[in-house]
């Protein structure tokens, strides 16, 4: 089992025609999303390894959307804490406050 692990945080939405969102979160701040519906995948705050990589040198940090995809939120979760260590050996990511 993965040493590093995610926490998750459910928003509720203010309006009856979006869905809540999904907060993931690494030493209590935050670090990405899951998207609330089917299929569910997973993006990420990322840190740029050259600030004008994405023409943005105003942010030093950009979204990326992991190819994984899954059938429930409940998998999805499931699968991040299991790649968690993966993924923080690969990416720096952005912690958020």
């Amino acid at each position: 089992m993965a040493s590093t692990k995610f926490t998750f945080k459910k928003e509720k939405s203010s309006s009856p025609f979006d869905k809540d969102h999904i907060i993931i979160k690494l030493k209590g701040k935050e670090v990405g999303e899951i998207f609330n519906e089917f299929p569910f995948s997973i993006r990420l705050m990322v840190e740029k390894t050259d600030i004008n990589e994405d023409g943005n040198p105003n942010c030093t940090w950009k979204w990326i959307t992991l190819t994984k995809k899954l059938d429930t939120l409940d998998s999805a979760k499931e699968w991040l804490n299991l790649v968690a260590d993966e993924i923080t050996k690969k990416f720096t990511l952005h912690l958020n406050d």
